[in-house]
């Protein structure tokens, strides 16, 4: 079996797409969003091609081969950290910066094809601050007193708190797209996925 790059190529200008208009309904000026894809979203993206059967014989031989799909890695981790390189510390950011992140939770909720589920800027500011208020080793936030703890981070932002009906939204749009789930070691605790794959 042998890679179809085509393929791949066609997913990632696809993917830049979704990105890209993503970006622009957050308010990101249309000349900026090549730079924050190839800067910032794209190194936590990765595209594999799927294979495809090389000639008849092959098929012959292993009929249930003839395609292997390809597959798309979403790092949230790496994402994280490459907006936290392009904001250094003590300068104004030119946009909030986790517009980034509603471009990217955008795209996994269309390659896990959730159409029921409506993804907002308020989704991306949640995940943002509990990354930055989670316990660091298990990668987990208890639930208790969550909205205090990411309502007192977006203060830093001059952002306008989030209300209990808010948070509770976006923890089930979050967790219907795999960006977080419930912890299974902690009662009443968010575990942050590092990552997800989807296959397409």
């Amino acid at each position: 079996m042998e890679p179809d790059y085509e393929q791949a190529q066609n997913k990632k200008l696809e993917v830049n797409q979704v990105l890209r208009s993503s970006l622009i309904e957050v308010g990101i000026e249309p000349d900026a969003t090549d730079e924050l894809i190839t800067t910032t979203l794209n190194p936590a993206i990765a595209v594999r091609a799927p294979k495809k059967r090389v000639s008849d014989e092959q098929l012959e031989a292993e009929p249930e081969q003839s395609v292997k799909p390809g597959n798309i890695k979403l790092s949230i981790n790496t994402l994280i950290e490459h907006i936290e390189k392009s904001q250094p510390p003590g300068v104004n950011p030119k946009h909030e910066p986790w517009l980034g992140i509603y471009a990217f939770i955008e795209l996994l909720r269309l390659i896990s094809d959730l159409q029921s589920v409506t993804i907002s800027e308020n989704d991306a500011m949640v995940i943002w601050c509990m990354w930055f208020v989670r316990a660091r080793r298990t990668n987990t936030i208890s639930g208790k007193d969550l909205l205090t703890k990411i309502n007192s981070h977006l203060i830093r932002y001059e952002r306008t708190a989030l209300s209990e009906n808010e948070l509770e939204t976006s923890l089930q749009n979050l967790e219907e797209i795999s960006a977080i789930r419930k912890s299974k070691n902690a009662a009443d605790s968010w575990y942050l996925v590092g990552w997800v794959k989807r296959t397409y």
